[in-house]
């Protein structure tokens, strides 16, 4: 009601500015006469047609009242959006049919966006999974000849097929995370056991840059969260914490702390650090940064990933660096840690 008053103010101004003329019309003229009208003939005048102006009103609102009472409702979000009520008159004929002919045309574009996206999906599953073959065939080959050929050119051809693994994994869950509601499975997991599994994935790559990891994570600690997931969230840091490291680390600390309900998991290291202007932008797509130009070459898209897997699973997680010290990033499990004593 006060939506349909709103739009009808400037009508009842210019309706009361018509009924002060006549009133002042038939006083000047009833003066003239010299048989002036009294104050109660004057609110008589005033109050009949507000009686009227009222019950047209009434009756106005009571055909325009569907376009007030839904579109303007709490729970207009859950409503059809392809509805529109009966027009009242030829106006809102027209404004109904512009409305059908502009959903509909909307509509079609959208589903032909939704078919063309999953397409794009379905090859980009599929081709992952192709590329998988070869790249698995090509690590069996080098296993098997790696006693005949040169150690430079053997750990030169790991870190490369290394780095093809990765980048394709990060296109099937870019790909993934689209539908992650389709594809998650939370169940509760001794953390130290995914980390171990992630840092032996790793085994080459520490060995090959002198770098090694050390892992202190209580046994008991369990979390809630999805281990295909997070164990690509944990590749991504660590890949990145060998990547950026100094010829002269020693280590890469994985550390976990409970707080409360909740845990800090830590992965931190002794590299090259991020530079300051570069720490709040770190979670950006396809920002490389200083580090990803000047070391080696870098999609920018790993911490944005994480970022956005980690969010989807209820975990936070931060980076706190400094400029040739090293880096730390804390994933925080908000109120899905227990710390339970596991069977022998």
């Amino acid at each position: 009601m006060k939506h349909f008053l709103n739009d009808q103010l400037s009508y009842i101004l210019f309706f009361y500015s018509q009924l002060a003329l006549v009133i002042i019309t038939a006083q000047l003229t009833a003066t003239s006469l010299h048989v002036p009208m009294g104050a109660g003939m004057i609110f008589y005048m005033f109050l009949l047609p507000t009686c009227f102006l009222l019950i047209f009103l009434g009756f106005r609102y009571n055909k325009f009242r569907d376009f007030y009472t839904n579109m303007n409702s709490d729970e207009a979000d859950q409503l059809d959006h392809s509805w529109f009520p009966d027009p009242p008159n030829h106006l809102l004929e027209n404004v109904k049919a512009q409305h059908e002919k502009q959903y509909t045309s909307y509509r079609q574009q959208v589903e032909a966006l939704e078919a063309q996206k999953q397409l794009e999906f379905d090859f980009i599953q599929q081709w992952v999974h192709q590329m998988k073959t070869p790249v698995s065939v090509m690590h069996l080959t080098m296993q098997k000849e790696k006693l005949q050929l040169p150690e430079d050119f053997l750990h030169s051809m790991q870190e490369e097929m290394e780095r093809l693994t990765q980048g394709l994994d990060m296109a099937l869950y870019q790909s993934r995370l689209q539908k992650f509601d389709r594809d998650f499975h939370v169940e509760k997991v001794v953390l130290k056991t995914l980390v171990k599994d992630a840092i032996q994935e790793f085994k080459s790559s520490f060995i090959r840059n002198q770098v090694f990891p050390e892992l202190s994570i209580d046994e008991t600690i369990i979390v809630a969260t999805d281990p295909k997931w997070f164990r690509f969230v944990l590749n991504q840091l660590i890949s990145n914490a060998i990547k950026y490291s100094h010829d002269s680390s020693e280590k890469i600390y994985f550390t976990a702390e409970v707080i409360g309900k909740k845990l800090a998991l830590h992965i931190r290291d002794h590299g090259y650090g991020i530079p300051s202007q570069d720490i709040k932008r770190v979670f950006d797509p396809f920002f490389t940064g200083m580090n990803g130009r000047t070391f080696r070459e870098s999609t920018g898209m790993g911490l944005y990933l994480s970022k956005e897997i980690c969010e989807a699973l209820g975990h936070t997680i931060t980076i706190s660096s400094e400029k040739d010290i090293g880096t730390t990033v804390t994933i925080t499990f908000e109120n899905t840690v227990t710390k339970e004593n596991l069977p022998d």
